[in-house]
């Protein structure tokens, strides 16, 4: 039988190894051209649709697109690239081996220097222990991690399983997970011939980027991670390898690795911690032992001058941090060898809550998650930097600490996928808090998510007879004596990088809305919070940009995500009309649903290998790259080529203004990226039960005001829910005859109309004035406001009356109550007496009371005649007794 049609209870037998079922998954689809080039022309669309019509000339521009995407599908350089394509599928277990394209085509150009890291991180719940401290967390945390190590070498860490389906997923890219480092490819001589007396200057970082004759390789976007791991074969005659090369990127695996890296106030230590046969050499305690030491050594005055920004030169620019790390390999090849083979970075940061060293921050722009992903930036008096973010190591794996104990993982997301990170990170801190019942229960292994790891026999003879001294002496500390030259590009780099912590912002923010709430609405949680944001960027730019979702495809063999394109012409409908008048609320909802349908679909088709992204990346990168490869194209090939992937209207699909992403449960209370472009924004989120935790990275953007809008969205979503049920039934359950429902709401659109016209004046929307879309949407409609909760006006009144204190959000905690539905004593209440409408219900629940300031109009309305009839309507918040009888 198949591995992919096991059930996940036959997966996780106990006896399966952890790579079992890899060579049991299926091959991940190769998908057709024409296809591929349509999904990709649809995603472009809207972008160029923003106020509804398309303007002359983008829409010539579309025009001619469109039909250069329908020439070249149909063309032999289609056939060409295709057939290229297929070679590789035939002979790799992915088409897309021989093609690396994990990192983003703009990431390493030059105008990329104002970003921060291309990082994901995920913090840590607090430690089960309270009062813990930094040695002691460090401990806990770096034990359980290896752990985990341990299992996954011995192969006894369960495959992970789809959890609806219960298919394996491949498990391959674990492998990349330790011991694993970024890199810059170097090509033959170019280091061992690099002279380290030659003075620095601009020219050297220059020649990085300079092209040979071959005006295809002017600009070149996806490249590949290595010759050897991703060049089959030898190029063709007359085409040099190092053209091929010289801006690629690689990562190095050393799957030996025993050690790892602890970096502390800019200093590096290196300590080993796996024997032989991969089992851990320290306890929880003695590790806390040694990580004390490291900490009292880096603290002293005569070691302090000794640290380093040496960790800064990964967060550089392309072409220094090549510079530098060629530099580092030529004269310290035993020490940088030493760092990137380390399993992982233990990070011990001094900083506490108080160290941000900027006085504006308040408690809503999340401090933590700034110390934490990338360090405090404090300068001494000397003008020296002084803070935390000196002791980060971008291309590896790393495990930070803080002083009072708060934890995060960071990784590079050119060698490791978030789905296999967040299973790292949540059974690290899931073993971390069994550690306590292995502790009341006399160590007992089976209190542990591996029983069958053990320690090293090195473990027993340590404890009995190593002395303090000797675990001291286990540590290994790297010293450098840095030339000038060298000196000057850590310093550059420290500095660029205190430069970019000053212009970003890292917004955290939960809003009370969860599964739940996907649940009640009929929708899928991702997509609810995928589509509402876009709704809100809408909403406060009054614009669609490119938007990106990553979407595993593990499922596959050897295969790791692709994205998918968020944006739809549907969805930007759905942005229009929910801003504007033209449409009632129940109008609202169902298109909201429509847009959630359409985004579920696209991750299901994503997750079944029909995902454009990788293909057209695939297919422009194969046709960069035509002469290495030894496809032949002629002028008129190179014509059609050019209009489908050197069109200027594709240049959004490299550089997307969101990034938006969902990782993590419950063991984190935190996930982040950061964006793609110096203008966008990136959007990380864990969704629970009964909210969504968001953390919003930005550059001189609007975070908080964003989110807030998310917020509107959603609440404004909900109560469209509440109505529409509550307007289709009566309290008895029994639905409404659609005559009597139109008359009501024939009466309730006049009496709008005429409160609209007598109150205008004080309902504009201030800085917002095309949410009133007068010649846009109102001209479809006849009439004039036809929605109860009016969607612009609330968005009017809120924007006026919300106070941003230093760029705060002040949101209400959430409540996990449920939408109120009328209960069994209500509906036999019901048609007996007529109740008075009251200004606040008193029987509402907290989750109802929520966001009145952006939601007048939710309230239940008792208008409840004395009669044998039972009528349920709106008569426009009249508030007054209906005096009326029925023969």
């Amino acid at each position: 039988m198949s591995a992919v049609s096991m059930s996940s209870s036959k997966v996780l037998e106990e006896n399966v190894g952890t790579f079992t079922y890899e060579q049991d998954l299926p091959k991940l689809p190769l998908p057709e051209v024409k296809r591929t080039l349509e999904e990709f022309e649809r995603s472009l669309q809207p972008l160029y649709c923003s106020d509804g019509f398309c303007n002359r000339t983008e829409a010539e521009q579309l025009r001619e697109f469109a039909e250069g995407v329908d020439e070249f599908s149909r063309s032999e350089v289609a056939e060409k690239l295709q057939s290229k394509l297929r070679e590789f599928d035939a002979e790799n277990d992915c088409y897309l081996d021989n093609i690396h394209l994990d990192i983003n085509n703009n990431t390493f150009r030059d105008e990329q220097d104002d970003l921060l890291p291309r990082n994901p991180f995920l913090v840590l719940a607090d430690d089960a222990q309270p009062g813990i401290s930094q040695a002691d967390r460090s401990a806990v945390l770096v034990y359980s991690a290896l752990r985990f190590v341990s299992a996954l070498r011995h192969g006894v860490l369960p495959p992970d399983v789809n959890a609806r389906s219960g298919r394996p997923l491949s498990m391959r890219a674990y492998k990349n997970l330790f011991g694993t480092t970024r890199c810059p490819v170097f090509t033959a001589g170019e280091v061992e011939n690099f002279d380290l007396e030659k003075p620095y200057s601009e020219s050297d970082l220059d020649e990085i980027w300079q092209t040979t004759d071959d005006e295809d390789d002017a600009e070149l976007s996806s490249l590949p991670p290595s010759i050897d791991q991703s060049i089959p074969g030898s190029p063709p005659p007359g085409v040099h390898r190092d053209v091929f090369t010289r801006h690629g990127i690689t990562l190095k695996n050393y799957p030996e690795s025993k050690h790892i890296l602890v970096i502390s106030k800019g200093q590096y230590y290196t300590l080993d911690v796996l024997d032989g046969d991969d089992d851990l050499i320290y306890n929880v305690s003695s590790l806390a032992s040694v990580f004390d030491f490291i900490l009292e050594d880096s603290h002293e005055p005569y070691t302090f001058k000794k640290s380093t920004a040496l960790g800064s030169l990964t967060s550089y620019s392309f072409r220094n941090w090549k510079y530098a790390r060629k530099r580092l390999q030529k004269k310290y090849p035993d020490e940088l060898r030493m760092i990137d083979s380390a399993l992982f970075v233990l990070v011990l940061d001094q900083s506490f809550p108080s160290d941000s060293g900027n006085e504006t921050i308040s408690p809503t722009t999340s401090e933590d998650c700034k110390r934490l992903f990338y360090g405090t930036s404090v300068i001494d008096e000397r003008g020296h930097q002084v803070g935390s973010c000196i002791s980060r190591w971008y291309d590896k794996l790393q495990l930070i600490v803080t002083a009072d104990s708060k934890a995060a993982v960071i990784w590079d997301s050119f060698t490791c996928d978030g789905s296999i990170v967040l299973r790292f990170t949540s059974e690290t801190y899931t073993e971390s808090v069994l550690r306590l019942a292995r502790d009341v229960n006399a160590g007992d292994p089976r209190f542990s998510l591996w029983p069958s790891v053990k320690e090293s026999n090195m473990l027993a003879s340590a404890n009995s007879s190593k002395t303090e001294t000797d675990l001291k002496s286990s540590v290994k500390k790297i010293v450098w004596d840095f030339s000038h030259i060298l000196n000057t590009h850590v310093h550059l780099s420290e500095t660029k990088l205190a430069d970019l912590i000053s212009k970003h912002d890292i917004f955290h923010v939960s809003i009370p809305f969860g599964r739940r709430s996907a649940q009640r609405l009929g929708i899928n949680p991702d997509s609810m919070v995928q589509v509402a944001l876009q709704v809100a960027h809408y909403a406060l730019y009054g614009r669609m940009v490119y938007g990106l979702e990553p979407i595993s495809t593990r499922g596959y063999k050897n295969s790791r995500s692709c994205f998918i394109n968020i944006q739809s012409m549907e969805l930007l409908e759905l942005c229009q009309e929910f801003i504007s008048n033209s449409v009632d609320e129940s109008g609202k909802l169902r298109k909201f649903r429509e847009a959630c349908e359409i985004h579920s679909d696209k991750i299901k088709k994503a997750k079944l290998g029909d995902s454009h992204e990788k293909h057209y990346n695939a297919l422009r990168y194969l046709y960069k790259f035509h002469e290495y490869f030894g496809i032949n194209l002629d002028s008129n090939d190179k014509r059609m080529a050019e209009q489908v992937f050197d069109n200027s209207l594709v240049t959004s699909f490299s550089a997307p203004e969101l990034i938006v992403a969902n990782c993590g449960n419950a063991a984190t209370t935190t996930f982040g990226i950061t964006p793609a472009v110096s203008q966008g924004f990136g959007i990380g989120y864990i969704i629970k039960d009964d909210q969504c935790d968001l953390t919003v990275t930005s550059q001189f953007r609007q975070g908080g005001r964003l989110m807030y809008m998310l917020n509107w969205v959603l609440s404004e979503i909900r109560a469209f829910w509440k109505n529409t049920n509550e307007s289709s039934y009566n309290k008895a359950g029994v639905k409404i005859s659609p005559v009597i429902d139109k008359l009501y709401e024939m009466d309730n659109a006049l009496n709008n109309l005429k409160s609209s016209r007598k109150n205008g004046s004080s309902k504009v929307i201030r800085g917002y004035g095309f949410f009133d879309m007068h010649g846009h949407m109102d001209s479809r409609s006849s009439s004039r406001i036809n929605s109860q909760s009016n969607s612009s006006v609330h968005l009017s009144d809120m924007t006026s009356n919300v106070s941003l204190n230093n760029g705060s959000l002040h949101i209400p905690k959430h409540s996990s109550a449920a939408l109120s539905v009328p209960t069994d004593k209500e509906k036999q209440d019901t048609g007996y007496e007529i109740q008075q409408i009251q200004p606040i219900d008193k029987n509402e629940s907290d989750e109802d009371m929520l966001f009145t300031e952006s939601r007048t109009a939710t309230r239940r309305r008792n208008n409840v005649i004395n009669s044998k009839f039972e009528i349920d309507f709106d008569r426009s918040g009249v508030g007054r007794k209906v005096e009326a009888t029925f023969d």
